[in-house]
């Protein structure tokens, strides 16, 4: 039995007990994220009781080992989910019945039934989402305008909610957005290497038109650009920070695309801009781009003023569309740089994913770019250069 299973099953064992599943019965499976997870190992659970209906659930462990939690800072990242379900969710739901939202209307988390926070055993436990007929997008395929249409609604919600949350109680809000600042990776030679290789990959994936281009683009400055995609510019929201399909999973229900969104790991102060920005870079391609670009953009906006004005909220007051345009293309460069960095680890085979729990520095997500990330890289220069930021 693993490390991972132990710790699990320990957990699991107080989750029984809070729901009084006697003389419970656990089974544990493995689970492959695909590629698409590289924080935690994953797990299928199902619990069984004498006159219960089994109940199955989802689970992840933190998976990173010593040299790479020392190598960059990365224990937020679990932190910050623990945050999310133990607090935060709270707070929001108490915003939406407040509120009075439908159910059309309001941002639905998973059901958390429990975790623990322990340096080295982090541990969520959630409702497998798989048994409410939810399933996952292929990372590997641009969105189509329906699915990525009900991304931004969701997404539109989450912030909304943000902001709610900040009018509501600044102070608390002050307090959670200290917490999940995005905190500055300190520059060292071992990092620098890796940003350098990745970035010269990204150069060599660059359709030849535009190499030149992107040779003047990376500058000494990648690493401060890279840090700016994860602050606020003027206005501060929560921001998801992962905002792709591989944290996002569908259903539809009598003909509406419903997503949930998974994942909270990369919580952090920034402006909206940058998970509308960030969905499209990692989820979409040229393609989409060129015929959708415009629509999506006006329906985030759109969902995002009527959740506002849902929460007693004018978002001329909180967040009107010069601000978010102008946020939004200021964050085009630095989007650029994170696509470059992240785009290969989002479309690699997952057989040459690299492992967290035996990586040994930063030097393991230098991953060899595939014939997938020239093409959708490719497009995200073109798209740069058609947009003015090269």
């Amino acid at each position: 039995m693993s490390d991972a299973e132990i710790e699990l099953r320990k957990i699991l064992g107080n989750v029984t007990k809070q729901l009084n599943y006697t003389d419970a019965e656990i089974s544990i499976k493995d689970l492959s994220s695909g590629g698409a997870n590289y924080t935690s190992v994953l797990f299928s659970v199902t619990i069984t009781s004498p006159g219960r209906e089994p109940l199955k659930l989802f689970a992840k462990v933190a998976s990173a080992s010593e040299q790479l939690r020392k190598a960059i800072h990365i224990d937020h990242l679990f932190s910050n989910e623990q945050l999310m379900y133990n607090h935060l969710v709270d707070m929001f739901e108490k915003i939406q019945d407040k509120y009075n939202l439908s159910p059309e209307h309001r941002y639905v988390f998973p059901k958390f039934f429990g975790g623990q926070s322990t340096y080295g055993k982090e541990c969520v436990v959630m409702e497998d989402l798989t048994q409410s007929g939810y399933s996952m997008y292929s990372r590997f395929k641009s969105l189509d305008f329906k699915h990525a249409a009900a991304a931004v609604e969701v997404l539109a919600s989450f912030h909304a909610l943000s902001f709610a949350f900040q009018h509501e109680d600044p102070e608390q809000f002050a307090k959670v957005a200290d917490k999940v600042k995005h905190v500055k990776h300190p520059e060292n030679p071992g990092m620098k290497g890796t940003f350098m290789k990745i970035l010269g990959s990204a150069i060599e994936a660059t359709r030849a038109e535009h190499k030149e281009k992107m040779l003047k683009f990376f500058d000494e400055q990648y690493l401060d650009e890279f840090n700016k995609f994860r602050m606020p510019l003027g206005t501060t929201v929560l921001c998801h920070g992962d905002y792709r399909a591989s944290n996002l999973l569908f259903r539809t229900q009598n003909g509406r695309i419903e997503p949930i969104v998974v994942d909270y790991q990369t919580l952090h102060t920034g402006c909206p801009a940058v998970d509308v920005l960030y969905l499209e870079f990692m989820s979409t391609d040229e393609e989409f781009r060129r015929e959708h670009h415009e629509a999506l953009v006006d329906h985030y906006f759109q969902e995002f003023t009527a959740a506002l004005d849902r929460l007693g909220l004018d978002v001329n007051q909180v967040y009107p569309r010069e601000t978010f345009d102008k946020e939004f293309r200021e964050m085009l460069g630095p989007a650029l740089r994170t696509a470059s960095v992240v785009l290969p680890l989002v479309l690699v085979e997952e057989s040459q994913a690299p492992t967290m729990s035996t990586a040994s520095g930063v030097e393991s997500f230098a991953v060899s770019p595939n014939e997938r990330f020239a093409e959708r890289f490719g497009g995200v220069v073109s798209d740069c250069v058609r947009w003015g930021v090269l």
